[in-house]
């Protein structure tokens, strides 16, 4: 369980990190997936031409958990 400070020190550090994508240079985002706090491509869930999908298929994108709130709830 995670307290809310804890969480955002958690995330802050992540995009610190890895502020943008290895494979594209695209921003990182935060964003939620059922309680998994997840640090990823901005591009990578979107990719509009055919060339972008192919790549997203054969590259891996950024995408890894920060935080994982499955279990409980922040406080």
């Amino acid at each position: 369980m995670f307290d809310r400070t804890r969480a955002l020190d958690l995330i802050e550090t992540a995009m610190d990190t890895d502020p943008f994508c290895p494979v594209c240079s695209a921003p990182a985002t935060v964003s939620d997936h059922h309680g998994h706090i997840m640090l990823e491509c901005s591009s990578a869930s979107q990719p509009t031409s055919l060339t972008a999908r192919v790549g997203a298929v054969l590259l891996p994108h950024l995408r890894h958990e920060i935080v994982d709130l499955s279990e409980g709830v922040a406080a």
